[in-house]
């Protein structure tokens, strides 16, 4: 594997949707997504910690860093593909949730690889629908960025509670 393409391929494709999934932190939303309503199992759908706030604010920061990772690789495609990676990237972590409170779980307590690869997961699952050949070509790519943002996930975590950004480790 050459570092260096692989460095620019994780760039172009999931630093969109990385920079989407931590961006809800940066707001303080009031309009949540399911209305305070609850599944048919009793419990909240998603809970009130998923908001449009934070859904926008994903999508939006996606699509700025897709639009300069676009302008420095010369490729207008990967601002267009920062859109489809901010919002499956949302919609992965919606899920995510979802699958948290079926389970019990209230809004920040962990359950790990969901809380960790759900966008990802998504947004991959996205460029294969799309047919995005260049994702679609190199799974040994797909899965070694499974296992970095994995990593790199459970790092930002804790380093956001120490700086007291996020009441949890995970």
């Amino acid at each position: 594997m050459d570092i260096e393409s692989y460095i620019a391929w994780i760039v172009k494709y999931y630093l969109p949707a990385m920079i989407a999934n931590a961006s809800p932190l940066l707001v303080k939303g009031d309009k949540v997504i399911d209305k305070g309503r609850l599944f048919i199992d009793g419990k909240p759908i998603l809970g009130n910690h998923k908001t449009w706030e934070g859904f926008a604010i994903g999508v939006i920061n996606s699509y700025l860093t897709g639009s300069a990772v676009g302008i420095a690789f010369r490729d207008p495609c990967i601002q267009v593909l920062s859109v489809v990676a901010g919002v499956s990237s949302m919609l992965g972590d919606l899920v995510g949730a979802f699958i948290k409170r079926r389970l019990g779980l209230k809004p920040g307590r962990p359950l790990p690889i969901i809380d960790q690869l759900s966008f990802t997961l998504m947004t991959t699952l996205s460029y294969l629908l799309l047919g995005v050949v260049d994702v679609i070509s190199r799974p040994d790519y797909v899965l070694s960025t499974l296992a970095l943002i994995f990593i790199l996930h459970v790092a930002a975590n804790n380093i956001a509670y120490m700086l007291g950004v996020k009441e949890t480790r995970w």
